[in-house]
């Protein structure tokens, strides 16, 4: 009895002494658990922590290599917004920086000083400033090292404003649009490339001019010569022989397209600067300016360019009956409009065509040439225009002429300036 009572004795501490073990393998399991949750669940948030710096880090270097700095002045840009960011709460390091050039048609890097259009930053918390363990330290892991890779490259901007000149804008609202067009401008000159271009297309009735080809932004910068040009922009001059159009126009004597107005290259019209039309030239056609502007476009082709169209237009599509223009057709040499480039769109061309074709044709140019496309229209809302914008582009309204500023401001501002890989 004795006996079986010591042995029993003996197997009782034993299961306790099992128990203990199991319980002590089961804790350690869990605090392994546990281990593993906080700690992946902290490292996940350092290494996208890490990645966000090194995406603003490469960005910033480029920002500041497109508006013409050194690649010194670019690297200190990119270490500015190191100081300015943390990883799990401590700043990284800038561990490398590297220029060179993007190929967005391979898809590739080639690291060169020479005229660089791309950077590649390499971000890390590493060594003794690597990301600490928690419980991971019971398995001997005491930190680890988070990195962040990016590259940023400049996309080349190829930026055209379609502006519409027709009768039907007032001197008032004419002029906030074409301050308007300057304010956009003044955007597009604080920040360039080497390779950024900046055009402008005006239209009326049948017709669109280039009125302001293709020309580096950063030579707008030095001479702001287009910027002098958009200043004079006014409605096109409706004219006929011992006309006077319209009421504010100073010219009193004949105001036809044979007559100087100013000097020998100024043909008529109330507002020699701007291009003549006859009297029976009516209507409003968008997409003559939509198919001078893609011309333009497509004579200027890159992978890595980002075009972008801005059309402004007062009111709705005006259809332009086979009748119209006869005038012209029959007197062609009477004036023949040589300043600018010119398109003649088609007649008939009815306002349902033009709706329709308005549409067609902003689809066309987002397929050929990647156009981004922004439709600003003043007062009158024509639900047609809601579909025309493509890409990054978007439609407004606006019920002021004195909002057209800060639209097309904010457009400028809203171009992209790199590509992040």
């Amino acid at each position: 009895m004795g006996f079986l009572s010591r042995r029993t004795g003996a197997r009782k501490r034993n299961r306790r002494g099992n128990y203990a073990v199991m319980f002590g393998l089961a804790m350690t399991v869990m605090l392994g658990f546990g281990a593993f949750a906080i700690d992946l669940s902290y490292l996940r948030l350092a290494q996208d922590q890490v990645q966000d710096v090194a995406d603003a880090a490469s960005q910033a270097a480029m920002i500041t290599l497109k508006r013409g700095g050194s690649t010194a002045s670019a690297t200190a840009s990119a270490n500015l917004m190191l100081a300015q960011n943390v990883v799990g709460g401590r700043h990284p390091r800038l561990a490398s920086i590297t220029y060179g050039v993007w190929d967005e048609t391979a898809g590739t890097f080639t690291s060169t000083t020479v005229a660089p259009n791309a950077v590649q930053v390499r971000v890390t918390r590493d060594g003794t400033n690597a990301i600490p363990m928690f419980l991971s330290k019971m398995w001997g892991q005491t930190s680890i090292a988070v990195t962040g890779n990016s590259t940023s490259a400049a996309r080349r901007l190829h930026t055209i404003l379609n502006m519409d000149i027709t009768g039907s804008w007032s001197q008032t609202n004419f002029a906030n649009a074409r301050a308007a067009s300057q304010a956009f401008m003044d955007v597009l000159t604080t920040a360039y490339g080497d390779e950024d271009l900046v055009g402008m297309v005006i239209f009326t009735g049948p017709y669109a001019w280039e009125y302001s080809p293709f020309k580096l932004v950063k030579t707008e910068a030095v001479d702001h010569a287009y910027r002098t040009s958009w200043g004079l922009l006014n409605v096109a001059s409706k004219s006929g022989t011992g006309r006077t159009y319209p009421a504010e126009c100073s010219v009193t004597a004949t105001n036809n397209f044979t007559t100087p107005v100013n000097t020998a290259t100024d043909k008529g019209g109330c507002y020699p600067k701007m291009p003549r039309e006859y009297t029976d030239e009516p209507g409003t056609d968008h997409t003559t300016g939509m198919t001078m502007a893609r011309t333009m476009f497509n004579e200027r082709t890159g992978a890595t360019v980002y075009n972008a169209m801005v059309t402004l237009t007062d009111g709705i599509p005006n259809g332009i009956t086979a009748s119209e223009g006869t005038i012209r057709t029959t007197a062609a040499t009477l004036y023949t409009e040589a300043r600018w480039r010119q398109y003649r769109g088609p007649r008939p061309h009815t306002t349902a065509n033009i709706q329709t074709d308005s549409n067609t044709l902003a689809t066309t140019m987002w397929n050929e040439a990647r156009v981004n496309q922004w439709v600003i229209s003043f007062v009158q809302d024509g639900t047609f225009m809601h579909t025309m914008p493509k890409g990054n582009g978007t439609f407004t309204l606006v019920t002021s002429s004195a909002q057209l500023i800060p639209v097309f401001q904010q457009i400028a501002r809203s171009l992209p300036i790199v590509i992040v890989r």
